[in-house]
This record gives C-alpha cells, structure tokens and sequence, in this order.
C-alpha cells in the first residue's frame, strides 16, 4: 500500500490558505511542529520540548516519518493528484482495482482534497477527467462502459447518496462470501460532466455539521465506486473483457470530544465514527504484521466500513487485489500534536500492507462456450419439443379421423334408422288399412240388403198412390 503526508488547509472561503495555521489556532498561540524534509520525509517536533529543561533532555517526543510522498500546505491539487492517483488510472483502464483513502483529524482537509473547490477541483474531478480522457483516445478501438456509485456510512448505517429516498440499505452476504448492498443505485455515464453533477449532487445529501474544531465536519464515511468494463471492437473468439474498479473514500474525521467540544448527537456521531476508524485501525494493524513471526487474525465484521473495503464489490481495497493509496492529512500546528502524531503512525502501518493485485479478465472465448452449449441445450429442447407437438398433431388427426368415422356412422345409423321407421310405418299403415277393410266387408251385404228392401217399399208406395 502506498502511503502520502498532506497537510492542505483550506481558509473559510473555500481557497486554499497560504498560512499553514488557521484563525482558531492562531489565536491560541500555536506552532509549528510538523516539517517537511525533502520529498518523503516528515518531522514532527515535540510542542513541550524546551532546551533548558534538563529533565526532559532524552524524552523527546521528536518523530521523523517516512513516505511515498510529503506534501505541505503549499502543494496544489495538481501536484498532489498527479503524485496519488493519475498513475492508477492505467491500471484501472487494463482492469485492475484501485483504492484511495483520505484519513485524518478534522480540519485537516481531507474533504478539500478529494472534492475540491469549483476554482480547485480535487482527486474526485481530476482523477475521473484523467479517466474519461484516455477512454475516449481509444475508442476506436475498445468499447467501454463507466457506472458509478455513491453511498455513505452514517452511525453504521448505509445511505445511497445519488437516491436518498431509499433510506437506509441492508448488507447481505453471499455464499461465496461477496458482499451485496441491496438497492443500491448504479448509474452508467458517457462523459466527465455527467458523472461530475452526480458526483456533486451526491455531496450534497451528505452528512455534514458544525463543529468547535470545524465549520464542515463530515459525519460520515463516503465511498465512491467507479466500474469501468472495456472490451474490444474486433470480434474475436479469444478477446477477454478487462473490469477495472477505482475506489475513492472519503473517511469521517477522527476526533475528541474534548476539542470538538460535541454533545448529544453530535457526540453520538463522533463515537460512531471512533468506532468505525478504531475497527479500520485494527485490520490495518493486523494486515501490516500479517506474514510475520505471528499469526494475525485479521476481523472486518467489526464495523460496516472494513466489511465494505474487504469485499466491495470482490474488489478487496484493503490487503487483497487492489492497488491501494493512502492520503494522511494532518495540520502542523502545535496543538494539534496528539492527532497528527497518531495520524502518521496510522499511516506508516498501512503503508506495510502488502497486496496482490491481479487484473480482471473474462475471457470471451468461455463465455462463447458457455453459449454454444446453452444453444446446443436449447436446440434439442425444441427439437424434443416439436417431436412432442407433431405426435400431439398426429393423435389429434387420428382422434378427429375416428370422430369423423364415427359422426358418418352415426349419420348413416339415423338415415338407416328414418328408413326402418318409414316403412314400418308404411306396413302398419298398410295393415291398419287391411284391419279396417276387413271390419268393413261383412257390413257391406246387410247394407246392400237395407238398400234393396228401402227400394222395393218405395216401389210399393208407388204404385199405391197410382192405383
């Protein structure tokens, strides 16, 4: 891991101060302890340390520090982003994971030097400009895409600062042991300016409170998360797909109640952030004497934060695959002695940490295997599945065959059966006529005789009324 010394300070009206002691330590007097010697080196004298107190002659508190790189309240954003930062871009472009942090007490400017003023940008802007810029000098040759991620640790709880509304977000692990928020809100971006209004909008929606010891005082823990996903334009089979995730966190400022004279919530607050600070302390302890003569048991599930930087995302900012730089802020006035000197030694023993980085690769050609057989699979589902449609058509055909053999028999059945009937209506006519015949014909001659008889006295009465 990589460690740096800063100690910007920043003046009421938001530029950078030229005097490395504020109003507030002015009027108490202070003096300046903390020195920058060459590019790496920083010596922090002892405020107490008088020459004639012969007492106290072997009981210097006097440490000198040893960096990557020591900046001074004269140093620009420039110098101090080109020195952090604009070399992990390239490694974030070939896939591989970056981490910044910037810790220290508060007033000490860590907010100033990753966000910046809109006259003095800081890493955020300049890093995400740098990274825009050498996407879009090769896109003729690569597609790549940029999302991005902004939440905050607030008295252990996570907000998504680009959708407030959420409210609090859970954490869940997976069975292979990744770390999930739920919810949470990634935005894809094409340009700098757009990821730079989220950025500030987000920053917006942060926690922030006065305090005696600063006017802005971050009360939360936030992460940005940027994901960059590049491949290239030429369909190859072989073509592998680079994932380069950059972390920029911007860490809650450690603090006593004494100096912060906080209450009540506020110092309910600065115990949430003491807490968190102390359990990210404590692996960073752990992990720069992991590999000595004793085994260190390094625990994140102490705090939210550590168990976010372990395995956000499997980026795994804090001794694992990422490239990790740590920005220490702290202020050169005498009064301010206790907090820097546990500042740089907090420092020093992340700057032990040793990583492994290794780019992230997905190579195509297994994805395009992966592919073949689901598309293999497929196939023969659907050839199964039309087997199984053409029988269904086949036992239907059958099934409206034997319907129609069956309606033709049927109607044949009833066209046989209307015959039967009509003649056997016929013969019952016809037998029915014979009856009646029959009754009819042994009537005839007694009528026949009735006639005759009817006849002859007609006759007679005839013939009487003649005579």
């Amino acid at each position: 891991m990589k460690a740096v010394a800063c100690s910007p300070r920043v003046c009421a009206d938001g530029f950078e101060a030229t005097c490395p002691v504020n109003e507030a330590e002015a009027e108490e007097g202070a003096a300046l302890i903390a020195h920058r010697v060459g590019e790496q080196r920083v010596v922090l004298a002892d405020p107490s340390e008088e020459p004639d107190d012969i007492l106290r002659a072997n009981r210097s508190r006097e440490k000198t520090f040893v960096f990557d790189m020591v900046f001074d309240h004269r140093a620009t954003q420039e110098e101090v982003c080109v020195s952090t930062t604009k070399s992990l871009i390239g490694g974030v472009i070939s896939g591989y994971n970056a981490t910044i942090f910037a810790y220290g007490p508060t007033g000490a400017g860590k907010t100033y030097t990753m966000l910046g003023t809109d006259c003095e940008p800081g890493i955020y802007i300049r890093t995400l400009g740098d990274l825009f810029k050498v996407l879009e000098a090769a896109t003729e040759e690569m597609d790549y895409t940029v999302s991005m991620s902004y939440l905050e640790i607030y008295k252990e709880v996570i907000r998504d600062l680009l959708n407030p509304s959420l409210g609090f977000l859970d954490v869940r692990e997976d069975p292979r042991g990744s770390i999930h928020i739920l919810g949470i809100t990634e935005v894809s971006t094409t340009n700098a300016q757009e990821i730079t209004q989220l950025l500030m909008k987000g920053n917006q929606q942060r926690a922030q409170e006065p305090t005696a010891a600063n006017k802005m005082s971050s009360r939360s823990h936030a992460v940005l998360q940027v994901t960059v996903t590049q491949k290239s334009r030429r369909q190859a089979i072989g073509e592998a797909v680079r994932i380069g995730k950059l972390f920029m966190v911007d860490l809650a400022a450690s603090e006593r109640a004494a100096q912060t004279q906080n209450q009540d919530k506020r110092m309910k607050e600065g115990a949430h952030i003491n807490r968190s600070l102390l359990a990210l302390g404590n692996c960073i302890n752990a992990l720069s004497e992991k590999g000595g003569s004793r085994a260190q048991f390094v625990n994140f599930q102490d705090s939210k934060l550590t168990r976010l930087l372990k395995v956000l995302y499997a980026a795994d900012s804090l001794g694992g695959n990422s490239r990790t730089v740590m920005i220490a802020h702290i202020s050169p006035a005498s009064t301010s002695f206790e907090e820097s000197r546990m500042t740089l030694i907090y420092a020093c023993r992340a700057k032990n940490i040793k990583t492994q980085v290794k780019c992230n690769l997905q190579n195509a050609s297994y994805h395009i295997d992966q592919y073949t057989s689901i598309i293999t699979d497929l196939c023969r589902e659907i050839e199964c599945l039309k087997a199984r449609v053409k029988k269904k058509k086949e036992k239907s055909a059958v099934s409206s065959d034997l319907r129609d053999l069956q309606a033709e028999r049927h109607q044949g059945s009833e066209a046989h059966s209307g015959q039967v009937m009509n003649t056997l209506r016929a013969q019952l006519m016809g037998a029915f006529r014979e009856q009646m015949e029959m009754r009819h014909s042994p009537m005839e001659p007694k009528n026949t005789n009735i006639e005759l008889h009817i006849d002859t006295c007609r006759h007679l009465l005839t013939i009487t009324d003649c005579e």
